[in-house]
């Protein structure tokens, strides 16, 4: 019973704690001892020495409620969770603070690079192009090579004229020191030497110049015997060709002729065949018909005679006509045997008649080259005659030195050798020219980078400053980071700045500022704003800064221009 009414006693002590809680009128304010959390009220000590009524029986006891000391235990932890947090966020909240008031950062950022832009000086040809698009070139590669014959061409021109044009000035130059050595008393007996001297010369120089072109004549006349040498020989193996195919044609007549031959003998057999088969039918339908007048046999086996010589005359008309036919074929088989053997015939004649053309082209050759040697030879005896017809003007210029007149004739050479040097100029200005024009010819990468947006191919025809391709330089890369204007009033060059790309989540890379733009970007787009309008509305700018990269990080060759940026500049 002790056991019992101590459990009736935790009972009640738990059912009025209950009540005091709920209701909130006469329940004492719990309070915590020293082992957190156990309490005790005033009340409850009273009703717990209550006695309980009695249980019914046959019932379970009710069982008692502890003390009521659940939440209060729980709210010392969430007090202390409460505060935990309350730091965690005060501390998170004054490093952000402290982040943003010295740190500005955007998300409205990308890469961008320099283009070189990969244009032709002169218009011309494509001969070869040796690079793809994506393809790393270093500065100075080939990209492109034009076709440069007639640049060439033009060089060797102008080659000829500045040697034509050097020769002129030293003959200037050598007759004014000639000249200026002259003296007035030999003036009369100088100036007939002079003058045939220069005569001599001037034949000399026509005589070279028609033995430079009689050599330039027999050099194209090579050239164009050689080619007709190529042009023959192409034209006998077109002709021994066109026998091949002849022979060809004539061996397959030939066989035709045979098959057409074999139809004959076939058609033949089977027309002596039908033959004897109709003779024996005739033969067959005159017993059966002497018979049937003896009665011997019935008018029906006469009628089937009959019938079988009509097929049998039928059947050897056929024949005679297939015959007929196959000799028809083996006819017109024979004339296209004929005709193949008479195109045999001129494809002899052709193969002849080209031999005999190749044998007269290598004759021509032979007298062309032949005349070439000639025309050296003389080209070379016209440049002895000048050097003499040199040796005599100096001569006579040395004579024309001692004549009174000789200060103007000294200023007179002075001039011919100034304008001389000015046409030797003019000359070398020309070589120059061809030699960049044939420079040209070659196009080269200005930088080192990577080929992009490549829309040459071999075989086309470019103008001047036709866009080829794009190079997209190395280490050449920057970040535009559009900040609004309410950012920048911390932001100055120099600063640095951490960069995040958005192909590579996680990595920072360093940079510092370089420059911030002149105007936002509204002010230079195609439409700019216009704010002197009734209905203005004010929109926060955004103003392009520019920011360089650091040297040496890695990654920095994997980027490349518009990927997207996260850029944060630190201001202080």
């Amino acid at each position: 019973m002790p056991n019992q009414k101590s459990e009736s006693e935790r009972m009640a002590t738990g059912e009025q704690a209950t009540r005091d809680h709920a209701d909130g009128a006469g329940a004492a304010a719990p309070q915590a001892d020293g082992n957190n959390g156990g309490t005790a009220t005033q009340p409850a000590a009273a009703v717990r020495d209550a006695p309980l009524p009695a249980q019914p029986s046959g019932e379970a006891p009710i069982p008692a409620a502890g003390p009521a000391t659940g939440k209060s235990r729980l709210r010392p932890f969430l007090l202390a969770l409460f505060l935990v947090v309350l730091a965690f966020v005060g501390n998170w909240g004054v490093k952000f603070y402290r982040y943003s008031s010295t740190h500005v950062s955007t998300d409205d950022a990308y890469l961008t690079s320099d283009v070189v832009q990969v244009t032709p000086e002169i218009g011309g040809s494509t001969a070869k192009v040796l690079v793809e698009d994506n393809q790393h070139v270093q500065a100075g590669d080939l990209l492109v090579q034009l076709d440069d014959s007639k640049e060439r061409a033009a060089l060797e021109q102008a080659n000829a004229a500045l040697a034509v044009a050097i020769s002129s000035a030293r003959g200037a130059k050598s007759s004014r020191a000639v000249t200026s050595e002259t003296t007035r008393a030999q003036v009369e007996q100088a100036e007939g030497g002079v003058g045939a001297a220069r005569s001599t010369i001037s034949q000399a120089e026509a005589d070279t110049q028609r033995a430079r072109a009689a050599v330039a004549t027999a050099r194209a006349g090579v050239s164009s015997s050689i080619a007709n040498v190529a042009t023959a020989q192409a034209a006998v193996q077109a002709a021994l060709a066109a026998r091949t195919r002849a022979l060809e044609g004539v061996r397959s007549a030939q066989a035709v002729v045979q098959t057409a031959q074999a139809g004959v003998e076939a058609a033949q057999a089977e027309t002596a065949v039908a033959q004897a088969n109709a003779d024996k039918a005739a033969r067959d339908l005159a017993r059966y018909s002497q018979l049937y007048r003896q009665s011997a046999v019935s008018a029906q086996q006469v009628d089937v005679a009959q019938a079988a010589a009509k097929a049998a005359n039928a059947q050897l008309a056929a024949a005679q006509q297939q015959a007929a036919q196959a000799q028809a074929v083996v006819a017109q088989h024979d004339a296209d045997l004929g005709g193949a053997r008479e195109a045999v015939r001129t494809a002899d004649a052709n193969v002849a008649q080209a031999r005999s053309q190749l044998a007269a082209a290598n004759d021509a050759v032979t007298a062309a080259k032949a005349q070439m040697t000639q025309s050296q030879a003389q080209f070379r005896s016209t440049q002895d005659s000048i050097s003499t017809a040199h040796s005599r003007l100096a001569q006579a210029a040395g004579v024309l030195s001692q004549a009174q007149s000789a200060p103007q004739q000294v200023a007179v050479s002075s001039a011919n050798q100034q304008s001389a040097g000015g046409r030797v100029e003019e000359a070398r200005a020309a070589v120059r020219t061809a030699e960049i024009n044939l420079g040209y010819c070659r196009i080269r990468a200005a930088v080192s980078g990577t080929i992009s947006k490549k829309s040459v191919e071999v075989g086309q025809e470019l103008a001047v400053g036709q866009p080829l391709m794009a190079i997209i330089p190395d280490n050449d890369i920057w970040v535009v980071a559009n900040y609004k204007e309410t950012q920048l009033t911390e932001v100055q060059a120099g600063q640095t700045a951490e960069l995040e790309v958005d192909t590579f989540p996680g990595k920072i890379f360093q940079g510092r500022v370089d420059s911030i733009a002149a105007g936002t970007g509204a002010t230079f787009a195609l439409l700019p704003p216009d704010n002197a309008t009734g209905n203005f509305t004010k929109v926060v700018q955004r103003v392009p800064v520019k920011i360089l990269f650091d040297s040496k990080q890695p990654g920095l060759d994997r980027l490349r221009a518009g990927m997207s940026v996260i850029a944060t500049i630190k201001t202080k």
